[in-house]
């Protein structure tokens, strides 16, 4: 058996599913992929490869807190800060450089970490 290879699809559970793909889309830059409107969810893609996060309102589906890697904290909050948005937890320094935390419009924790101690690159222990 093979191991994990990647992250396939994140999903939120969200109070309004418009207006949460607007809020992924037009602040966090991600672009619908799909919509099933028969079981209330759409598909957003990440830039750059095939990753999704599906946001959907089923109440009987888990709602797991995931970490996104942006190139820069510190960039990333000052544009999120110019759109209105407040920052739940503001910037702290972790392993690889900089970590925050996010919320969307559904109070969903949206942690946002970079790779700046380590030029960009992923280091790992092996």
């Amino acid at each position: 058996m093979k191991g994990l290879k990647k992250i396939d699809a994140v999903m939120h559970r969200v109070d309004n599913l418009e207006e949460s793909a607007r809020f992924y889309e037009e602040v966090m830059g991600l672009k619908v992929g799909w919509t099933d409107p028969e079981n209330a969810m759409i598909g957003l893609l990440f830039p750059g490869n095939d990753t999704e996060l599906v946001l959907h309102m089923d109440t009987d589906l888990p709602n797991p807190n995931v970490s996104f890697q942006v190139e820069s904290v510190e960039e990333f909050i000052s544009g999120y800060k110019a759109k209105g948005y407040n920052i739940v937890v503001e910037p702290f320094d972790i392993r690889c450089g900089k970590c925050a935390i996010l919320a969307d419009p559904s109070g969903n924790s949206v942690e946002i970490m970079d790779l700046t101690k380590f030029d960009g690159k992923p280091r790992y222990d092996k």
